[in-house]
């Protein structure tokens, strides 16, 4: 089916009270896991792709045909997502080129100039109508393609203010989790953001390597989008190291493969399978 927005995705998890994954990926191969994944479990997704991502793949043009492309032959809900925009620039040069859900993050900036910002990437977003997300307080870790520093817990207060000026669609929080394969849920603190931004669609990034538990725990606080990278690029990784031989095509398919029973169990833990 064509490309959904991110709108569409966000208020669907409201209503079944559940998160749509966003799954970062970086080459064809995961697309077409994820995407494979998505199907057969009737769930929608959130495709990404952050700068490194991006540069990897060939840029927003070739991502955004991609996605646009495979996204057709589906039959489940399928929004592209800018992810960790660090330029409104940037923000622009994705709606442009087709995707239909943005992230402007000033995380790391101060707070007035990620306040102001996130403003300006709020008034481009909305020449299209489509969702924003933002970033406040920082999720540190290490993720390719992401600016991180230490990780700064997000403030209830701050993150009440910090809506009601910029009007986001959805807000990133640090609740405890880290960008790789670690990282725990202060489920209080999603409770606490979830009150103090009136019901806002919270997003939790470093969701690789989650527990199951605290996954559940905060879905049911709040969350409403997770975002999952480096379980499904470390499940391919490992599927190609396993091939051999001159031709990678075998090894490039066990990769998809990969991606897609990796996907599929985190579709499950987040409570978006059949929702599509």
């Amino acid at each position: 089916m064509p490309l959904t927005g991110g709108h569409e995705l966000l208020r669907a998890a409201e209503r079944g009270r559940f998160a749509v994954p966003g799954f970062n990926v970086s080459n064809l191969e995961m697309l077409q896991g994820v995407l494979q994944a998505a199907e057969a479990r009737r769930a929608a997704v959130f495709v990404q792709f952050n700068p490194s991502n991006l540069q990897h793949v060939g840029g927003l043009e070739v991502a955004a045909t991609l996605v646009r492309t495979l996204a057709a032959r589906v039959a489940v809900p399928v929004a592209l997502h800018l992810d960790h925009g660090p330029t409104v620039a940037l923000v622009r040069q994705a709606l442009q080129a087709g995707f239909t859900s943005l992230m402007f993050d000033g995380s790391t900036y101060p707070m007035e100039r990620n306040r102001r910002e996130t403003m300006e990437a709020y008034a481009v977003a909305q020449e299209h109508r489509l969702a924003l997300e933002a970033e406040l307080g920082h999720v540190g870790g290490r993720e390719p393609g992401v600016v991180t520093s230490e990780g700064v817990l997000t403030e209830p207060e701050a993150a009440a203010l910090f809506v009601e000026q910029t009007r986001v669609d959805s807000l990133a929080v640090s609740v405890g989790t880290a960008h790789g394969l670690a990282g725990t849920v202060d489920v209080a603190l999603v409770r606490e953001l979830r009150a103090a931004t009136q019901g806002l669609p919270l997003v939790l990034h470093g969701g690789s390597g989650v527990s199951p538990r605290d996954l559940r725990l905060a879905v049911e606080a709040g969350i409403r989008k997770v975002n999952i990278s480096s379980e499904i690029h470390a499940a391919f990784a490992h599927a190609l190291q396993a091939g051999a031989g001159t031709d990678p095509r075998p090894a490039l398919r066990a990769g998809r493969e990969a991606v897609a029973q990796v996907a599929a169990d985190r579709i499950d833990r987040l409570g978006a399978a059949g929702s599509a």
